[in-house]
């Protein structure tokens, strides 16, 4: 009887797959498994093609049964294979794929899509295909991944863009499947959301923009592709959003904190993560908020991350991040020269930081350093010959 009612609860009565919340808990246990093993995993994420057209023509009842037909296909392929299909919600469903990469999925899926337009069903001709459709989105879960959130977020991504190239498409993320972004606006909304700081702690402010202006430097350094710029870029300019929830008299003190103090400041990444979740838009931002106090050897915050375990533009944020606290006056800190701070980021290359990413940051930073000296002593140059005696 137990057995019963929970295989029901686990359930989704109208198509027959398991249900979001046992989707949910599963995930979790799929990715942490993939992980310990060094297994690929792949989620796709599939939404049901001009549903509401559907219901609206032939009624509730009706499009209950082209539901109920649609999980039942994406059952019967995926059970044979182990694979773990769920309705994740309305016309829009998952499937867990273990062992494969986003390539064979992609495979199962495009195999799966072929099938279902094949397939004939009642009142197929009101749709703009003349079949039975759906658009699906793959991510394969992969180091950048952060959390289950962030792998759904990411698929769910895909699964729109396919839906923008006209639907009845599988699409995997990163594979020009994200939708035009318009990055001066995101620039400019997030702007908008840190001139709060102004009124309340103006280094924050300034050190936010300063950041934010070497991450645009770096995305170039590291030849990034759009996507990881936006995430590197906008995850600089408000990665210490959370610092909004310090009290002004801990944010301001001029001398240096106390253990409790520094607990409490500790955790602006937690609530810099709350934060950009509320505000929904950018919650793909989370991993660089969240984690750019991670430490390479591990014995950062907020959860002792170390290594690849750390997503790479959470590490590079760490590394410039660290670098302009370093060369900024601060209340309770010995301002180092660029040259100096250049010097700690090599020194705490390999524990604090990525001794990669530490690498290519300090050869760009020396770079432009000597470009500057260089700068100065023709302009100094050119000075001396512009003078009275020369005729000048």
């Amino acid at each position: 009887m137990y057995n019963a009612v929970s295989e029901k609860a686990n359930t989704d009565q109208r198509t027959g797959l398991y249900s979001h919340s046992y989707f949910e808990e599963k995930l979790d246990e799929y990715i942490a498994q993939a992980r310990e093993q060094a297994l690929p995993l792949s989620l796709v994420m599939i939404d049901l093609d001009d549903f509401k057209k559907y219901n609206d023509a032939f009624g509730h009842p009706q499009g209950d049964r082209l539901l109920g037909f649609f999980g039942q296909q994406i059952k019967s392929e995926c059970e044979p294979k182990e694979f773990f299909a769920a309705r994740f919600g309305g016309e829009e469903f998952s499937i867990i794929m273990p062992g494969l990469t986003q390539d064979k999925a992609k495979a199962f899926v495009d195999s799966l899509r072929k099938k279902i337009n094949d397939t004939p069903f009642e009142g197929v001709e009101i749709f703009p295909h003349g079949c039975v459709s759906f658009s699906a989105g793959i991510l394969e879960l992969n180091k950048e991944t952060h959390d289950k959130s962030q792998l759904i977020d990411w698929a769910d991504q895909a699964l729109y863009a396919a839906k923008a190239k006209g639907k009845n498409t599988v699409l995997i993320y990163g594979e020009d499947s994200r939708l035009p972004i318009s990055l001066e606006n995101d620039i400019h909304e997030l702007e908008q959301q840190l001139k709060i700081f102004l009124s309340k702690d103006v280094y924050t402010f300034k050190h936010s923009k300063r950041v934010y202006s070497y991450a645009v430097e770096m995305a170039e350094v590291l030849k990034l592709g759009e996507s990881d710029r936006r995430l590197l870029v906008l995850g600089a300019l408000i990665h210490d959003i959370g610092k909004l929830e310090i009290p002004r008299d801990i944010l301001n003190k001029k001398s240096k904190l106390t253990r409790e103090e520094w607990e409490i400041v500790k955790k602006h990444v937690l609530w810099g993560k709350e934060i950009v979740l509320v505000t929904g838009k950018f919650k793909d931002l989370v991993p660089l908020v969240e984690l750019h106090h991670e430490r390479y050897d591990g014995a950062g915050y907020p959860h002792g991350y170390k290594g690849e375990e750390i997503p790479r533009l959470a590490r590079m944020l760490c590394i410039i991040d660290s670098f302009d606290a370093m060369t900024t006056e601060r209340p309770y800190q010995e301002t180092k020269s660029f040259m100096d701070a250049l010097l700690e980021i090599r020194r705490c290359s390999g524990s604090q930081f990525d001794p990669e990413l530490a690498d290519q940051f300090i050869r760009y930073m020396e770079g432009k350093l000597a470009s500057s000296l260089s700068d100065v002593a023709v302009a100094g140059s050119e000075m001396a010959d512009v003078s009275p005696n020369n005729g000048g």
